[in-house]
């Protein structure tokens, strides 16, 4: 049982779909119409202005009557034990409150609720924390923290909350790595396998479940969370390679004595030919592969480590000086971008695995997409309509974009 209706959710992705063909003239107005029948919304539909608006505002809200009641029970308990109480009656509360409006008010992620569920797992975590002992390391906190986040991201599918989850598990492996004497010099490494291995596991079937490639839905029910944790996954892996992250960050960590000052500048690390040849393998295979996979995520996160590369390599080997370096990365760039381009346009219109365009999926070729339930509720349409029969080709198809795909 999660907190929003996930029928209402994967029925929303299906009619988008339907309606996508029809805008594009592939559908009738009967078509869609029994599509839009059959595969119900019952969600209240709001802008994103708004949305933001009614986040900040209950934000405001909640947090103005929690500081307001801890002030008042703070002289019944000490400090720690009067803040964990009033955290946890107020998580429990929220999450109370939280689910009766989406209940009765239809809510989806209309801003009231996405600031009740961030709140609510947050109060929970806090209260816990209080609970525990001090001068505990970071990542005993974060550890504790972390299996409340996620099953707050289990029952909300909330994009925050994913980052949060996220953050807390980045921070329990940097900080753990710490408690240990060689932690310091394996920390690269690490943090890129964990960074692959949440990566791998963004793109794999285990974590939506369904047969084969068929759309589902804890796909659409966790699209955004999936899309973030694609994103963020390769940011770090890109940035643990990167030659100037791995050496400053090694600076900031030395500890500094009376024999041995802090140095003004980060001394030179262990493996440093290793680490330049990471800083542009890493980023440049991601975006090989997401240029021949037709990998948005990939594609942009491949592009802006390569930039990144590029300012490194500036930063400790300044051959020219920056606005010679900055005009010609420019045109560097330029005739990657046509030469992507020519690559693109060189494919056959049969391998679509190498065609694909920036332009919405309202107006590419190769964005109608399909479903086979979408398709059952368009012939159901057509029965009566048998000359519409020989106009609808229904043929090979991509959900969502930015990693979290599905293949028809």
């Amino acid at each position: 049982m999660k907190a929003y209706n996930d029928e209402w959710i994967y029925n929303r992705e299906l009619v988008r779909q339907a309606e996508r063909w029809h805008k594009r003239g592939l559908l009738t107005d009967a078509q869609i119409g029994t599509v839009q029948q059959n595969y119900p919304l019952g969600f209240r539909q709001t802008n994103g202005i708004l949305e933001v608006g009614l986040f900040l505002f209950t934000t405001l809200a909640i947090l103005g009557t929690f500081l307001l009641t801890t002030t008042l029970v703070s002289g019944l308990l000490d400090e720690r034990t009067s803040f964990g109480t009033v955290s946890v009656v107020f998580s429990l509360g929220l999450g109370v409150l939280g689910q009766q409006l989406i209940n009765r008010r239809l809510l989806y992620r209309n801003g009231v609720d996405n600031a009740i569920a961030v709140l609510a797992a947050g109060f929970l975590v806090l209260g816990l924390l209080m609970f525990l002992p001090e001068n505990l390391r970071l990542s005993t906190y974060c550890l504790a923290a972390l299996p409340i986040l996620l099953l707050g991201l289990w029952y909300y599918g909330d994009t925050i909350l994913a980052f949060l989850s996220l953050a807390t598990f980045y921070t329990f492996v940097f900080n753990g790595m710490l408690a240990f004497s060689w932690g310091k010099d394996a920390l690269p490494f690490v943090m890129m396998a964990v960074s692959g291995g949440l990566y791998g596991l963004s793109r794999s079937r285990w974590l939506v479940g369904g047969p084969g490639d068929t759309l589902t839905k804890a796909q659409t029910y966790y699209a955004d969370p999936i899309n973030l944790m694609e994103s963020l996954s390769l940011v770090v892996l890109i940035a643990s390679g990167n030659y100037f992250v791995v050496r400053e960050l090694n600076g900031l960590l030395l500890e500094s004595t009376p024999d041995r000052p802090r140095f003004a500048e980060a001394p030179e690390i262990g493996l440093p030919a290793l680490f330049w040849l990471l800083t542009f393998l890493i980023p440049g295979a991601c975006f090989g592969y997401g240029l021949r996979t037709r990998n948005r995520i990939l594609l942009s996160m491949g592009a802006l480590g390569l930039v990144a590369a590029v300012a490194t390599l500036h930063e400790y080997a300044a051959i020219v000086s920056l606005n010679t370096a900055l005009t010609l990365g420019g045109l560097a760039l330029i005739g990657i971008a046509v030469g992507c381009i020519r690559y693109l346009q060189s494919r056959p219109a049969d391998q679509t695995r190498g065609r694909f365009s920036d332009t919405p999926d309202d107006d590419s070729p190769a964005g109608i997409l399909g479903h086979a339930d979408t398709i059952a509720a368009i012939q159901a349409a057509t029965q009566a309509q048998p000359a519409q029969r020989e106009s609808l080709r229904f043929g090979e198809g991509n959900f969502g974009g930015g990693g979290s795909e599905g293949r028809y």
